[in-house]
């Protein structure tokens, strides 16, 4: 067991995370009270919504609701952040984002209900730039993947505990485990809120930020990002982030609203036995995450990113040619394993592709802006997509291998590009 043990401590991601200090420990130690309870409740999210009575097209039309409200609040979360700063912005919008809607899934009755959550989950868009810059606003520019590939990690240890949730459906069935799981999710998010609260501080970044921004409104902060905006859209690396990004999010809307709902609907596999694959598929990308992102950090942009995009369209065709019945089973596992591994790099990829490219003092409207872009530009495809998925739920995944061909090309054009003399 000791070997055991010192040999996990030698793995270069735990070796990392054991080490954390300040408010990257605040931020990441409590995550898993954030992930587990929300990659327990997610694979049956759309289930739970056409099981109270949505068609596909509402489940779209929720989707692209959610997306509308992730447009105004990114654009508001530069300002916000830094005005209230990055501690106070997190504890405020992080409540408003996930205990709010977490609450009203547990109770939802229809489709006003998924509707009313969504608009206040489109809040995450703040949360996700004031707790990032309150992760990473203080460390050193190369931790910055290894700590968000951190915090993908910390969310797949709900694998230990998804079997629960399909005894529990085959017990009780899937709406009433769906409401406690969103019950016990609202109280664990809720704690996790309070810790990070607690034992974090104002970022260096942040409190000047802070002072610079006091004796200005919030109007003014907004009418200014104007100049702060048309900088970065004239920016040509910024450009072919947006579109990277945008790509990265739409796909992840459309895989997390249509893969539960083909794989019972139109491959035949039993409700419950969804957990299977996204047990699977925690435990795959968390071993891909320890074992192959240490390596993948060493290496240029351009070959991990690729390499994600291509594991991932390959997923999708396997989706896309799996037949109904017996035979579904093993295209579904080979195909959720390759996403598995596609993810471990590209969601931390993206995530700190913006991060990185936005210079420090202004991190925070920048990102904000371009989120805000991002899901604009993302804003009406879910709803339109929801009428293909009327017709058939494979298409979905069609759009989903047009957008990471694009995504590749993006990638190509900005590996080819020479790296800025300063990140401003």
């Amino acid at each position: 067991m000791k070997r055991l043990k010192n040999g996990l401590m030698k793995n270069p991601m735990l070796s990392f995370l054991m080490g954390l200090k300040g408010n990257a420990r605040a931020c990441l130690w409590p995550e898993p009270l954030w992930g587990i309870p929300y990659n327990l409740c997610l694979p049956y999210a759309s289930l739970y919504m056409a099981a109270l009575g949505l068609s596909p097209a509402q489940i779209g039309y929720v989707a692209s609701i959610n997306i509308v409200s992730q447009v105004i609040f990114a654009v508001l979360s530069g300002v916000v952040t830094d005005k209230l700063g990055r501690r106070r912005t997190t504890f405020l919008f992080d409540t408003l984002s996930w205990s709010v809607p977490e609450f009203l899934w547990m109770i939802s009755q229809d489709f006003h209900w998924f509707a009313a959550a969504a608009v206040f989950n489109g809040a995450w868009r703040v949360t996700e730039n004031s707790w990032s810059l309150l992760l990473i606003d203080d460390m050193k520019q190369e931790d910055i993947m290894p700590a968000f590939s951190l915090t993908q990690m910390l969310g797949l240890f709900s694998a230990f505990f998804a079997p629960l949730s399909k005894l529990a459906i085959d017990a009780f069935g899937l709406v009433p485990t769906m409401r406690v799981l969103y019950g016990v999710t609202f109280v664990s998010m809720t704690v996790k809120f309070i810790l990070v609260q607690k034992f974090s501080v104002e970022t260096s970044v942040g409190r000047r930020r802070m002072e610079a921004t006091k004796s200005k409104s919030i109007f003014r902060l907004l009418y200014e990002c104007k100049d702060v905006y048309i900088r970065t859209v004239l920016n040509r690396r910024m450009l072919l982030t947006f579109g990277i990004v945008a790509s990265y999010s739409l796909v992840t809307t459309l895989t997390n609203s249509y893969w539960s709902l083909l794989a019972c609907r139109e491959l035949g596999i039993a409700q419950g036995n969804v957990v299977f694959f996204s047990t699977t598929k925690s435990l795959m990308t968390l071993l891909c995450v320890l074992f192959l992102v240490p390596r993948v950090t060493r290496l240029p942009m351009k070959r991990p990113m690729l390499g994600g995009l291509a594991m991932h369209i390959a997923a999708m065709a396997l989706l896309l040619a799996s037949p109904r019945g017996a035979a579904a089973v093993f295209m579904l596992l080979l195909s959720t394993l390759l996403e598995a591994a596609a993810l471990s790099i590209l969601s931390p990829s993206t995530s700190s592709l913006m991060f990185i490219n936005a210079g420090e003092e202004e991190r925070a409207r920048v990102c904000g802006l371009v989120y805000g872009t991002v899901s604009l530009l993302t804003a009406v495809f879910p709803s339109l997509i929801g009428q293909m998925a009327e017709v058939s739920l494979r298409l979905p995944f069609a759009v989903c291998i047009a957008l990471f061909v694009f995504a590749g090309v993006l990638v190509t054009l900005l590996s080819s590009m020479p790296q800025p003399e300063t990140d401003d």
